[in-house]
Formats: structure tokens, sequence, C-alpha cells
């Protein structure tokens, strides 16, 4: 095991300096055989007064074999360390110190970390700067003018500010420079507490794309030059797009302009009228579904487990589910009680409601087949007398029939009403009710292999026919412009103002029977 440490006299001198720091020298940086720093250099750049600055120094342990590092703290009152102290550095380890910097005036601070290895091998220093920045100077990569007209300028300020009370000095290179790109100032001072700017001016003389680069140089410690970009185009159409955009933004502000008119007017005129009593409106709350009609298939919408997948799949599409089938009975007895009801008092029945739910009718004629087969019954077990009804008479079978004419126009409505809302193709495979002694106009034949010459003689006549009415509607119409251009080369039309007046002259010509020159062209195409 190797060990690094201090002599054994580590009393101070009378000047307060350690004895270490008398025999021995620190020069190197960064690494030597054994250790190594990171950082091997501490900045700290653009500091506050009076406030604390922390930084981390690491010192890692790169030899084979455990060792002890001797560290030697910065000298003045700046700067101060904090650290743990480990012992014995394993191979791979590392000792973290905490270099603290809190200033009081705004200079450059200067000192070093020392650190003492004995015998191992040289000793290493990490010195540490503090020095006041420029921390707002933002500069972009690239600095774009777009597209500039030929003829027009266009320029752009790049702001170097600072915030501390100390001056700086800056100096601009040009790397590559362009005719029609200008910088000013190259160099100047940036002001304590203040900010000075730097314009870039493009002024095209060409139609072509200009391009430099600069390098800015801040003179303060540490400091590494920037390089900004310089782009600018020229392109025959960027005058017409500029006089474009400026019209646009003219209109949108006038029409903003008129929007807010619009809007005071509007608002004198509501401030104008009498204000009626306050209404509240109540808010009204959504209503969580507690089932959803899918394809006549009721689905919960509150659960999605075993029990609900099973009332899923033991329904039949059109039908009610098992749970809800014993209110809907209920429902069919109540509106068959008052039926009864309202024949008994010698009322006239309300017209049938239209259903088209088949259970609904199938579940009306059973309850009403098993009062028939019940009154059947109770004639067989009780003696009571039963006269039967007597045959229906003319007004009755009217009734009837108009009864039975009302509710098939109420489902024919219904249904055509249905097609109205609908927006998609329907596919229905029930049947269709027709006449016992329906014959098909044409007999249908099935034979694939069929081949009607006749047929096909038909369709290629009046494929002729179609194209011979074709090649005739252009040849006329062919003509017909040629008559019109002859008749507007004649009267030495060649703008629109001039087409206008020469068609209001014929018109006028052609109400008053003074028609000549379309008359000459007539006899002129008749002639050729």
């Amino acid at each position: 095991m190797q060990i690094a440490g201090y002599p054994e006299d580590t009393t101070l001198r009378g000047n307060g300096r350690h004895p270490i720091l008398e025999k021995e020298t620190f020069e190197k940086l960064h690494r030597n055989e054994v250790i190594e720093t990171r950082p091997h250099i501490l900045h700290f750049g653009g500091f506050q007064v009076h406030k604390e600055h922390t930084q981390l120094l690491r010192i890692v342990n790169i030899s084979p074999s455990s060792l002890r590092v001797s560290i030697l703290g910065p000298e003045t009152q700046w700067f101060k360390i904090n650290f743990d102290k480990k012992g014995l550095l394993a191979p791979g380890m590392s000792e973290d110190i905490m270099v603290t910097f809190e200033p009081h005036e705004w200079r450059y601070h200067s000192d070093t970390i020392k650190i003492f290895c004995g015998e191992l091998a040289e000793n290493l220093v990490v010195p540490i700067h503090g020095y006041p920045s420029a921390n707002d100077i933002v500069l972009p990569r690239i600095l774009d003018f777009g597209s500039v007209a030929i003829g027009t300028s266009q320029s752009k300020v790049i702001p170097l500010s600072c915030k501390i009370p100390i001056q700086f000095e800056f100096e601009i290179t040009v790397v590559e420079a362009h005719p029609d790109l200008t910088i000013t100032p190259l160099s100047g001072i940036i002001p304590a507490d203040g900010s000075s700017e730097i314009v870039a001016t493009f002024a095209p003389m060409k139609h072509r794309t200009a391009r430099a680069e600069l390098q800015f140089h801040v003179a303060q410690f540490n400091s590494e030059p920037a390089l900004v970009t310089v782009l600018g185009s020229c392109f025959p159409e960027s005058a017409k797009l500029q006089v474009f955009k400026e019209e646009m933004a003219e209109r949108s502000v006038v029409a903003a302009q008129k929007k807010q008119e619009e809007k005071a007017a509007t608002l004198s005129k509501l401030k104008g009228r009498k204000k009626g009593p306050l209404q509240v409106i109540h808010p009204t709350f959504k209503v969580d579904e507690l089932e959803r009609t899918i394809n006549g298939i009721k689905v919960p919408t509150t659960r999605a487990d075993q029990h609900s997948t099973n009332f899923i799949l033991n329904q039949t599409a059109g039908k009610l589910p098992l749970k809800d089938l014993a209110a809907f009975i209920r429902e069919q007895r109540e509106a068959a009680d008052c039926r009864r009801q309202q024949i008994s008092d010698g009322g006239q029945l309300e017209e049938e409601v239209v259903e088209e739910d088949k259970q609904a009718q199938e579940l009306r004629f059973e309850l009403h087949y098993r009062e028939v087969d019940k009154k059947d019954k109770d004639k067989e077990l009780k003696s009571n007398r039963a006269s039967g009804e007597g045959p229906p008479d003319e007004n009755a079978i009217a009734e009837v029939e108009a009864a039975r004419r009302r509710r098939y126009d109420n489902i024919f409505q219904l249904r055509i009403n249905d097609d109205l809302k609908r927006v998609e193709s329907v596919l229905t495979n029930s049947n269709i009710a027709v006449p016992a002694n329906f014959k098909p106009a044409h007999k249908p034949e099935w034979d694939e292999c069929a081949n009607d010459i006749f047929s096909v003689r038909l369709q290629v006549i009046e494929r002729f026919v179609r194209a011979g009415s074709k090649v005739l509607m252009r040849v006329r119409a062919q003509q017909r412009c040629s008559m019109l251009w002859e008749a507007i080369a004649e009267a030495g039309v060649v703008d629109r103002k001039g087409c206008q007046a020469w068609v209001e002259a014929e018109n006028k010509a052609a109400a008053s029977g003074t028609l000549v020159k379309a008359e000459k062209v007539q006899q002129k195409s008749e002639v050729k």
C-alpha cells in the first residue's frame, strides 16, 4: 500500500505559510502518475458580488493501489474549500471537494488548490479564477434577412448588453465579406449596466444570395470568439411580394378597425335598450347512460365484467332482454285494461300507436289470445249464458277498414321518414309479399353461355351514332366560332371594352331591324 501524506513537521512557520509550501513545488496541472483532477482549472465567470458561488472539484485515484492525498486549500479569503476526508482512496475512488467563491468587489480574483503526493509522483496544482463577465450577450448563430427587393434595404440590430458595473470592449472580424452586407460598428465598448447595438444592413444590388461570416470577440477572461452567419436573398418577384404583403397588412388593419367600429356601434345600441328582468338559466348536467342500444342489443356502459359479457351474449337482436320483459308485460297489460275500460264506458278508442317492434306485437297477440282462451274455459266450468255476437253491420265494417287504412298509412309514412333520415345503405333479407297471380313480363334465362349476336350489332350501331353526333356538333361549333372571329375582326374589336360596345351596338341594331354586318357574314359563310 502506497501512502502519501504530510511530513512529520506540519507546524506553520512564523509567516503563516505551511512548511510543505516552502519545501515542495507545485507546478503540474491536471494529472500525474497516481491521481487526476476534474476539472483541472476552476472558472468562476460572471459572478455576483456578496453571493456565494460553488463548484465541485474531484480528485480521482488512477493508480492500481490505494493511497492518501494531502490537500492544501486557497490562501486568499475569497476562496474556501469544504470536504469530508476519506483517508485511503481505493483505485478508482475520488475525493469530492466543494470550492466556494464569495467576492466583495468587481475585479479579477485568483488562487490555487495544491495537492501533495509526496514521493509517489509530482505534486499537482488546480488554478482558480474568478472574474466578471458580460453574461447577457446572446448572439444568433444565423442572422437571416429573408427576401429583400432590389434597390431597397433592410436592417437588423444585434444587442450587446451588460448588467454589471464594468465596461467591456468588443471587436468584430469580418471573416467572409459581401458588398451587399454592411456591419457597423466593427469595434466599440459595452457600457457598464448598459447595452450597445450592432446594426447589420442588407441592400441588394443584384438578384442573388448574399452571405457573410462575422467573428465576435469580447475582451473578457476565458472568452471564446463567436461565429455569426449573415444571410440575405433577392429574386425578381421580391418587390411584387413586398407590395402585396404591405397591401394585405393595410387591409387587415382596416378590417380590424371596421370590426372594432361595428362592435362599438352594437354596444351603443345595447346601452340604449332597457334591460328586462334577469333570466337565470340553471346548469344542466349530463346523466350517464347505464345502457346503450347498438344494433338492437343493449350494452351496459358502467360495467365491464363477466356478468356484462354474458348479458350481451344472451340477447337476441330486436328482442328485449329477460330483465326488462316483466316491466314490458306490465305496460302491455295496463294498456289492454285501459282499452277495455274505454270500451265499457262507451267511448271511442284512440288511434292505435304504430309499433314496429315484432316482440311487442307478438306479446299483445299472446295476451289477447289468453283472454279469449280463458273465456272459453269459463264456459265449460261455469253455467254462464253465452249468447254470442251478432254479425257486424256496414258501419262497423267501414270503421274497421278505415282503421286498417289509417294504420297502413301511418306505417308507410313512418318508413318513408326513416328512409329520408338514413345516410347509409341497408340490406335486408326479409321476404316480400307479391300477388299470387303475379307473372314477370320477361321470362328469366340463366344460361351463362348464351350469345346474343343481334344485341351486339345494335351496340355497335349505337356507338357509331354517338360518334357521328359528336363529330357533327364539333364541326358546327367550329364553323360558328370562325364566323364569330371574322365578325370580331371586321368590327375591329381588340379588348373587352370594345367587345362590350360592339355587342351592345349589335343588340340595338337587331332590335331596330338595321342589322347589316351579321347578314354579310352569313352570306360569306354560305358562299364558302
